[in-house]
Parts: C-alpha cells; sequence; structure tokens
C-alpha cells in the first residue's frame, strides 16, 4: 500500500502543519535522516530536522519532506521548488508516535502479510497462477508478468491502466520477448548466459530502451530456474518493501509453478524463448528473428531438418518426459533441442541437403530409445531459413498423423512419406492408375514368392537401405542382396535407382488404396 502526499498531510491535520505542495505524489515509503541528502527519491517521505536541512539544499526532482522546526533560524523554504514540504513544530510532537502515524498510513509491513495470507488461502483453493498474479498486483500496484525459465509468458496484470512502455507491451501482445530486450536483461552476448545467477530481487535500470526500470526476481528450484517475475515501475515508484514482498511471494508461489506444465517442462535454456515464438507465432517479424539470432549466435540459415518426438500415450508424466529429454539431448548433443507443448523437437543441423533419411537421424540407439518409450517420431523435410520453422514443425504434426495409418514397424515418419501418399490418391481420385503403378511390379506381386514380396517391400519402405532392411527382416546383408539380384534379373527391376525405388513405392501405395476400397 501506499498514500499520496496529500493523504498524509490530512492524517496530520490535528498537529496543525504548514504544507507547501509542488505536486501530489504516491509514497510508499518514509525515511528519518540526519545527513546525507544526496541522491533522495520521489516515492519516499524524508523527515529531518530544520537544523540538519543544508542551506544550500536544491533537488533536482520532486522531494518529500516532513520537517521539524526545532530552532528559530528563518529559513524560506519557497525557494524549494522542487519540494512537497510538511513543517511541524518540534514542541508539538512526538517523534515516535510520528512515526507510528505514518506506519498506520503508508502501511508497508501488513502489506506483506496481507498479501501472504491472501496468496496462501488461494493455493489451498487450487487457484491458478493467474488469480496468484492478479492478488500480487493488488499489492504491488504496479503491472507484473510470470514467464517460464525460456521467458515464454505465462501470466500477467496490466491493471486499467495503458502502459507506456513499448517492449514491454510487445512482450505481452506477442508472448515472447523483444530481441533488445533479450539483449540487456537476460543474454550475456559473450558467455550466452543467462541471468538464472541471481536468486534475490533486484532492480534493472535499461531506460536506453524502456521508460521503466523492472523489479526481476528469479524463481528455483534446486538452483534451476522455473520461472521469472517481472514488475514494470509504471505506475508508482519502487521500495524496499516491494522487493521484501516479491522475495516472500516467489516462495509461495512455487508450488503452483511446480504443478504447471508450463513451468515444469521448460528447461532453463537460452534457446527456448526464440523456438516458442517460431512456433507459436503466425506473423514471424524478420528483424526480430535476426535480431535474436544475431544474440544467440544462432544461424539463421543452413540445412534444417526439425524432429518432433511424440509420446504415444499422450497422458505421460513430467518425470518421463524430463528423462526423455535428457536422453534426447544426450543423444543429439550437437544439435538444438527444445520442449514444445509436450514435445520434444530437434533443429537438426547438417551439411547434407539429401534427403533426411541419409542424415545419421535412424541411429541404432535413438530406434531403441524410441521403442522403450514408446515414441512416435515426425521427420520434416529440409528447410534452409528459420523463418520456415512453423512450416517444418506443421509437416512434422502430417508425418506422424501419416503413422496412424500406417502399418510400419519403424516409428520415425517423414513428411515426404506423407507427400508420396497424398500424391498418390490424388492420381487415384483423377483414375489415372498409369503413372503411378508400375507393370513390371505388378507382375512380381503375382508370380513371385512370399519371401520374395516381404524383401521388396522391406526394402522399398527402408528406401533402398540394405542394411536397415535386412535389419529388420532378421537376414544377413549378403542375403538380401542376393535376393534383390534375382528379383532383378527376373523382372527387369531397376533396384539400384532410387527414383525408380520412389515408382515402387507409389505403386504400392496405390494399390493397397485400391485393395482397402
Amino acid at each position: 500500500m501506499s498514500a499520496t502526499f496529500n493523504e498524509i498531510s490530512a492524517r496530520l491535520s490535528s498537529k496543525n502543519p504548514l504544507v507547501i505542495m509542488a505536486k501530489n505524489i504516491n509514497i510508499s515509503n518514509y525515511y528519518y535522516i540526519e545527513n546525507n541528502f544526496d541522491n533522495l527519491n520521489s516515492y519516499s517521505l524524508y523527515i529531518c530536522k530544520l537544523s540538519n536541512l543544508p542551506k544550500d539544499f536544491s533537488p533536482d526532482k520532486i522531494t518529500n519532506l516532513l520537517i521539524i522546526i526545532d530552532i528559530n533560524d528563518e529559513y524560506d523554504l519557497f525557494q524549494l521548488k522542487n519540494c512537497n514540504i510538511l513543517m511541524l513544530e518540534q514542541d508539538k510532537i512526538n517523534l515516535y508516535k510520528l512515526l507510528e502515524d505514518l506506519q498506520d498510513v503508508i502501511n508497508v509491513k501488513a502489506n506483506i502479510i496481507a498479501s501472504s495470507n491472501s496468496i496462501i488461502s488461494a493455493i489451498s483453493k487450487n487457484e491458478n497462477i493467474n488469480t496468484l498474479i492478479d492478488i500480487i498486483y493488488d499489492y504491488l500496484k504496479n503491472p507484473i508478468i510470470i514467464a517460464n525459465a525460456a521467458n515464454y509468458l505465462c501470466a500477467y496484470n496490466t491493471g486499467d491502466n495503458k502502459i507506456n512502455d513499448s517492449i514491454w507491451q510487445n512482450y505481452i501482445i506477442n508472448n515472447y520477448p523483444d530481441p533488445n530486450y533479450l539483449d540487456k536483461i537476460y543474454y550475456d552476448i559473450k558467455f550466452l548466459q543467462s541471468i538464472s545467477k541471481e536468486n534475490n530481487p533486484h532492480i534493472i535500470d535499461y531506460l536506453d530502451i524502456m521508460e521503466h526500470r523492472i523489479l526481476l526476481c528469479p524463481i528455483k528450484i534446486n538452483n534451476l530456474n522455473m520461472a521469472y517475475l517481472y514488475i514494470l515501475e509504471a505506475n508508482k515508484p519502487f521500495n524496499r518493501d516491494d522487493i521484501k514482498l516479491v522475495n516472500t511471494v516467489k516462495k509461495l508461489l512455487l508450488p503452483t509453478i511446480i504443478n504447471d506444465s508450463r513451468f515444469s517442462y521448460c528447461n532453463n535454456c537460452q534457446l527456448d524463448s526464440i523456438f516458442y515464438y517460431l512456433l507459436s507465432s503466425d506473423d514471424v517479424k524478420p528483424y526480430f528473428l535476426e535480431k535474436t539470432c544475431d544474440i544467440l549466435n544462432l544461424d539463421l540459415h543452413s540445412n534444417f531438418f526439425l524432429i518432433n518426438i511424440n509420446f504415444v500415450d499422450k497422458d505421460t508424466t513430467s518425470n518421463n518426459l524430463k528423462n526423455l529429454y535428457d536422453l534426447i539431448k544426450s543423444l543429439f548433443y550437437n544439435q538444438l533441442v527444445f520442449i514444445y507443448r509436450k514435445q520434444i523437437c530437434v533443429l537438426y543441423i547438417t551439411q547434407d541437403k539429401k534427403y533426411p533419411k541419409n542424415s545419421k537421424i535412424e541411429s541404432e540407439h535413438f530406434l531403441e530409445l524410441c521403442k522403450r518409450y514408446n515414441l512416435v517420431v515426425g521427420i520434416s523435410d529440409i528447410f534452409f531459413n528459420l523463418h520456415n520453422t512453423k512450416l517444418a514443425y506443421e509437416q512434422t504434426l502430417k508425418a506422424i498423423d501419416f503413422s496412424n495409418d500406417s502399418d510400419s514397424k519403424n516409428p520415425i515418419f517423414y513428411y515426404s512419406d506423407f507427400m508420396l501418399t497424398n500424391l498418390v490418391y490424388s492420381f487415384l481420385t483423377n483414375k489415372n492408375t498409369n503413372n503411378i503403378v508400375d507393370l513390371n511390379f505388378i507382375e512380381f506381386l503375382n508370380s513371385a514368392s512370399q519371401e520374395y514380396v516381404q524383401t521388396l517391400k522391406a526394402f522399398i519402405n527402408n528406401n533402398g537401405n540394405i542394411k536397415k532392411a535386412a535389419d529388420e527382416l532378421h537376414i544377413h546383408y549378403n542375403t538380401l542382396k542376393y535376393r534383390l539380384n534375382k528379383i532383378n534379373d527376373l523382372y527387369d527391376m531397376n533396384l539400384d535407382n532410387l527414383n525408380y525405388i520412389i515408382r515402387l513405392k507409389l505403386s504400392y501405395i496405390a494399390l493397397e488404396f485400391i485393395s482397402n476400397t
């Protein structure tokens, strides 16, 4: 809580104060001072004796003074043009009783107790984080944001007043931080270290890009950042008791944060915020992306695949997700791994511009991991600009949807497979099967043994990879090569040609579709 200078004057009216007011300012704290009249702020009331007031005192900003007249010397107080002044005669007041009266008016300590009790009550009723933020705002009276460890906005309250700060306003509108804000507040450009080393609430001042200061409070478990509280000094100035209040409520918020998936599923990774933005925004701002990539030392242009890893069981626990996340990071240690909506995504950067299956994605360890955790994986086509990350993400979802209609035992599905299927269906809709189905392939299906049919299907499903097909069939590599050579000779199939293998894959899809309809 706080009180205006006018309200404090009214409270002391029984003591007949002399009042000189330049501007009615909201006051959040008070101090008794005897010396050191430098660096006084505009949101506190300073109590001093006239004998201690410097003769040359001339503040450059509004200063609130309660002056106790303890000497008979004349002092032209009207020369203090930037001051709000209350004057009381020493023999008409008791200093300690005066301080008690001011405590009742400004009521700082009661503020902390009341807010704590309100938050505890809300937590006991299982209120969500938005309700808790509203309670905190009621006491701080300044705009407040709570973000997860990746700085992705989770809840906020700005009150009824318009926020005069474009960076803060954009944060709320877009749910992600402005790159200038990241540059200043969240990253050390040289070492790419977040400010998570800080444990206590502290005030930061970046007035070169923002209109107001920010009170920042990291919320941690075992030294791991779970969330950040940001309070903007827009409506009333910060004081020491605001910091005490925030330090108290951060501990009270922790149980609710732990049970909120937006926080617990988010690892403390500097890169997460950019991927949240890329996958959440419908209109990626080029300047923001370029600036942020520059800050994070991330290449905007490269050869990318996006890998989307999902649990088949959608009700998996947070512990399973966390364990899997750690394993994925160890497997793809030189790639960028992040979590988005209970999905683990990997931005896979490769020098290989060919088909993604030529990259080292389907490693033996990764396939074993997919089997152990019952995973399904969607992989996008190659893309060359981070602007297209959301498009790649949508491709991975289509690849995963395609897995529902597939009887493949391989848990990894490619968007290219989905596109092949769509292409076949469009041909079939127009009854144009001649351009899809290979005639030699039909003859092969009608006359070859079941063993050879299964052999060719495995070879085609693995896109011509003999080793993977042999492993799937549980036969020796040379055995599979012998069978393929026999098929080549007997049915005039060019199984060394990737384009021909793709045509055979189209033929399989078309014939399966025909048989099912």
